[in-house]
């Protein structure tokens, strides 16, 4: 269970979180204590808010966990596990398989998701959400391909009107168990 909005075992997430400037043109990043990749992670401070993930979020018709490289794969295997279902994950590789469903990230990358075919429905979890942007065109293609998604868990999110309306335009429910200041979106280049 979270101690207050933010908090995590103990710990503040939000004291944690810094931007990394890109190396090039791209963007800069959130950078905080539950994502390993800017450091060592303890699981143990994860764990609370994937549980406060998977109580949130209705999982009893789900068939898998869908989440993205590369913060998102964490959070997604850790809810995965969690709550007993199956995980894909997608893939940045245009692989030659059948039934391929494509999108394209806030960033501009295309992200492929293989072996969700339609009429299944998926849960997608993420480790940070600030426009909403990839969220919403992973959630169309899916749906174009005939695949049911509610609802998105996201470890952090912006808390950005623009960010929210988005998501109701969208229909889709985001569960954030950590809300950065709307602030953030400016200061990533969003």
């Amino acid at each position: 269970m979270t101690d207050g909005p933010g908090r995590a075992a103990g710990i503040d997430v939000r004291e944690s979180v810094s931007l990394v400037p890109a190396l090039g043109h791209g963007r800069p990043q959130i950078a905080h204590r539950l994502d390993p990749r800017y450091g060592a992670m303890r699981p143990a401070e994860l764990l609370p808010l994937i549980q406060e993930l998977a109580a949130a979020i209705d999982t009893s018709d789900v068939d898998c966990v869908l989440g993205f490289p590369e913060g998102g794969v964490l959070p997604a295997f850790a809810f995965a596990q969690l709550v007993g279902r199956p995980l894909i994950l997608s893939t940045r590789l245009r692989l030659d398989l059948p039934g391929g469903i494509a999108f394209t990230s806030c960033q501009g990358t295309d992200h492929f998701v293989h072996g969700l075919a339609a009429g299944r429905r998926a849960v997608i979890v993420e480790d940070e959400v600030t426009t909403g942007q990839t969220i919403a065109s992973a959630v169309r293609a899916l749906r174009s391909a005939g695949v049911r998604v509610d609802d998105v868990g996201t470890l952090l999110a912006v808390d950005d009107p623009a960010m929210w309306r988005l998501m109701e335009e969208e229909r889709v429910r985001l569960h954030a168990r950590v809300r950065l200041p709307g602030e953030y979106r400016a200061r990533l280049g969003a």
